[in-house]
């Protein structure tokens, strides 16, 4: 999909909906349930284009980067946990899920990123992680799925486990930066964790929970 209409659009999308009929879709690796198309972080978050045209212009000279990386089209997917740099201006962005709204957190720690491992397997020597955001990770190291890697010109494995930090990326309390206090089997359902933040306690997927340490959240961190 390249253009949807924009009354069907996503609801975390920024935009005004009835100001133009069309509206980008998302390519690459990226879901377009947790993510936004580039120009839209270009145009509709920051202002820093003020047009679909000038936002290929910027990414065509290669200021605008993600987890350290250019990105290299307007409708590349911008998702939760990515960091955003825009190379001009000095400016770089987290992305954090807030609700059913993405919030883009200026940041001073954009050399590192953070992922959840969602799965893994083995080729020849090193483990292949399919990460949360679509993209693999290649490494000899072994890590446990479900962890996260913050990732800083090397590997950190920072364990799901009980007394960790977590982030909620899914489900009613999403945005929510709490500790994980239970992590609770269920067999042949879902396993689940009870999180804990301030004097409130819930229970939600352990899919929807992200270990996260040592880097910038913003202000519920």
């Amino acid at each position: 999909m390249t253009h949807q209409k924009r009354l069907s659009a996503p609801k975390h999308y920024p935009i005004e909906r009835k100001h133009y009929s069309y509206v980008s879709g998302i390519k690459g690796s990226r879901s377009n349930k947790t993510a936004i198309p580039a120009v839209l972080f270009l145009r509709d978050v920051t202002g820093y284009a003020e047009s679909e045209k000038e936002a290929k212009q910027i990414i065509r000279n290669g200021q605008l980067l993600r987890n350290g990386e250019r990105v290299r089209d307007v409708k590349e997917g911008i998702g939760v946990l990515d960091v955003v740099t825009l190379e001009e201006v000095d400016e770089a962005y987290r992305v954090i899920i807030d609700g059913n709204d993405l919030k883009f957190v200026e940041v001073d720690d954009s050399e590192k990123t953070i992922v959840r491992i969602g799965d893994k397997k083995t080729e020849g020597e090193e483990f292949v992680y399919h990460l949360h955001n679509g993209d693999n990770y290649r490494t000899e190291e072994n890590h446990d799925t479900g962890s996260s890697l913050l990732l800083n010109g090397q590997a950190e494995e920072v364990k799901r486990e009980e007394g960790a930090q977590v982030l909620v990326i899914s489900g009613s309390h999403a945005g929510d930066i709490a500790e994980l206090k239970e992590i609770n089997r269920r067999n042949l359902d879902e396993d689940t964790g009870t999180v804990e933040k301030e004097d409130q306690k819930f229970e939600t997927q352990l899919e929807n929970l992200v270990a996260v340490e040592n880097i910038e959240l913003g202000d519920g961190q």
